[in-house]
């Protein structure tokens, strides 16, 4: 049963993630979140109502925005680690 179990949560987690981000990438984008975004604002911020993301492209551009405006420094690598974490986490936008 702990098998089975294991099996279902672990598949989930691979489905949920954008066809062309790994788990370690969205894992790297997480903690970049986390010790940077979060600095001037929470979660809620991705899940309001009145969102002004409303497609893949936009997103990466106001990751870039904000990386930009908080003098970030951010290599594209990055910036594609956060956009791949917060569509996963949290806008499910399909991958292109």
């Amino acid at each position: 049963m702990k098998y089975i179990f294991a099996t279902t949560v672990m598949m989930s987690a691979f489905i949920a993630l954008p066809a062309n981000a790994s788990e370690a990438t969205v894992a790297a984008g997480k903690k970049l979140v986390e010790t940077q975004c979060q600095q001037c604002h929470d979660n809620a911020i991705y899940t309001r109502k009145n969102s002004i993301i409303q497609s893949l492209p936009e997103l990466k551009a106001r990751v870039e925005f904000c990386e930009n405006a908080n003098n970030k420094h951010w290599a594209d690598s990055q910036i594609n680690q956060v956009v791949d974490y917060l569509n996963s986490a949290f806008y499910k936008y399909p991958a292109k």
